[in-house]
C-alpha cells in the first residue's frame, strides 16, 4: 500500500512542476453575432472548415481529439492534433496542444525554426470562452497558459499571438458575415 501511495504521490508532483516566470497569453474580440454560431463555427468538423482549416475532424468531448490541417488532410504531415480536456456547451473549451511533427516558427529573420524544447514540455493550453455581452456581441476568448522563458518559448509566444489575433479576426469576419 505505502508503494501505491509513494507511486501515485511522485506522479502527482512530477505533474505539479511550477514555472515561477510562466506566462500565459490571452488574445479575444468582441463579434456580433451569437454564443450558438461561434460554438459552431469552432468545435464543429464542418464549422472549422468553413472558415479556418482545409480539414477538420473534431470530437467534442472529453479526452477527444481536435485534429485539423491548414493546408492538407488529417494524417498528413502538419496535422495539428490537440487533446479537449473538458468543454462547457456554448461557454468554453480547454485543450492540451498538440504540435505536429513538422511544427517550425519565424525567428526574427523570418526563416522557419522548429523548437523541440517548447513541442516536448507539453505544458501549453489553451481555454477558448464564448460570452454573450449584450446588443447581439460576443466575446470570443482564447487564454493560453504554459509559456516558459527562453528563446524558443519566445518564439512559440509571439507565433500564437499573432497567429490568434489573425484566427479571431477571421472568426469575426465569418459570423459577420453570417
Amino acid at each position: 500500500m505505502n508503494k501505491i501511495v509513494f507511486c501515485l504521490l511522485a506522479v502527482v508532483l512530477s505533474l505539479q512542476t511550477v514555472h515561477a516566470e510562466e506566462r500565459v497569453l490571452r488574445n479575444e474580440i468582441v463579434i456580433h453575432s451569437s454564443v450558438d454560431k461561434a460554438w459552431s463555427a469552432s468545435t464543429t468538423s464542418e464549422g472549422m472548415k468553413a472558415w479556418n482549416v482545409h480539414d477538420a475532424v473534431i470530437e467534442m468531448k472529453v479526452l477527444g481529439r481536435y485534429h485539423t490541417h491548414y493546408s492538407g488532410r488529417i494524417g498528413d504531415a502538419g496535422t495539428v492534433t490537440n487533446t479537449i480536456l473538458s468543454y462547457i456547451p456554448n461557454r468554453m473549451y480547454a485543450f492540451k496542444l498538440g504540435f505536429p511533427d513538422n511544427f517550425a516558427v519565424p525567428d526574427g529573420n523570418g526563416k522557419r525554426v522548429p523548437v523541440p524544447e517548447v513541442t516536448s514540455a507539453g505544458t501549453v493550453f489553451a481555454v477558448v470562452e464564448i460570452e454573450d455581452i449584450g446588443k447581439g456581441d460576443i466575446r470570443v476568448s482564447v487564454t493560453m497558459p504554459g509559456y516558459q522563458t527562453g528563446r524558443e518559448w519566445d518564439l512559440v509566444y509571439d507565433f500564437f499571438k499573432k497567429g490568434n489575433d489573425t484566427e479571431l479576426q477571421a472568426l469575426k469576419k465569418f459570423l459577420e458575415a453570417r
